[in-house]
């Protein structure tokens, strides 16, 4: 099993983050990036992994890019 990891993407102005082993986002609306990653990686920590196979991925992503149309 890959060893999960929180990859941020973005700091300003609303920070972004991105665990690298299921996808699942987590955001911060925090000003200061300092305070910004603490409060992605207790997200982080929190969260449980869950993968979904390639199908359900493909669904979902056009689900996502249709649903605001």
């Amino acid at each position: 099993m890959l060893k999960r990891k929180l990859r941020i993407v973005k700091l300003t102005p609303i920070a972004i983050g991105v665990c690298e082993h299921c996808n699942t986002q987590f955001k911060s609306s925090q000003s200061v990036e300092s305070d910004a990653e603490a409060e992605m990686q207790a997200k982080f920590d929190a969260h449980k992994c869950k993968l979904i196979d390639s199908s359900q991925n493909a669904l979902r992503i056009v689900r996502e890019a249709t649903e605001n149309k």
